[in-house]
């Protein structure tokens, strides 16, 4: 794994300009998952943290409007009192409409960290019909946590694999180590999910 880093790190040296478009898309389409990476390789040298941070907000920020925009539409109304609609999406969104307490910030934070949030978020925004400059406000703050959180795992997980195969001379265990983060990570975000899942009881 050493060596793609290092040819990465050495492209990234070539073509400047790769380094901002790279990270750009990776956060505008990547996720939580694709923020570990980039905290990964920026604790690789491959990328300066900055841009890392500036980009990945942008990156993030930009696709949610688009999903704002469309959970104001007469359609994602109609796909929201679906009959069929009443799946996994819609109990995860009537939970956190119930968990949030009336709360706009509170939900838009607990729909970010959740599996499918594009969608998550869509359905919310058509249930609360919230205001574009609150969404702002409010995705905001979602994103900037976002990021203070995972960006954060994913550079300690680099410096991690750094130590590991440096002083243990095994690139497979330091392999193993960053695998084992990032399946914490998933089954977190899985089981956070489930909990929203859960029908309360009566």
């Amino acid at each position: 794994m050493a060596h793609p880093i290092e040819w990465l790190r050495l492209f990234v040296v070539e073509y400047p300009s790769f380094q901002y478009i790279s990270i750009f898309l990776a956060a505008l389409f990547g996720g939580e998952l694709a923020l570990f990476g980039l905290g990964f390789l920026a604790a690789q040298g491959v990328f300066p943290v900055l841009p890392v941070i500036i980009l990945s907000f942008t990156g993030g920020f930009t696709p949610n409007i688009l999903w704002f925009l469309l959970g104001q539409t007469a359609t994602a109304g109609k796909i929201a009192s679906h009959k069929y609609t009443n799946s996994t999406t819609a109990i995860i969104v009537e939970a956190i409409t119930r968990v949030s307490g009336g709360s706009h910030l509170v939900g838009i934070i607990i729909a970010k960290f959740l599996v499918g949030t594009p969608v998550i978020l869509m359905m919310y925004v058509n249930k609360t019909a919230m205001t574009f400059k609150k969404f702002i406000y409010y995705e905001t703050v979602a994103i900037l946590l976002s990021l203070a959180i995972i960006l954060p795992i994913g550079f300690i997980s680099g410096l991690g694999f750094s130590y590991l195969a440096q002083n243990l001379e095994n690139l497979y265990v330091a392999l193993g180590f960053v695998l084992l983060v990032v399946t914490v990570v998933i089954v977190a975000q899985i089981w956070f999910e489930k909990i929203f899942t859960r029908t309360p009881k009566l």
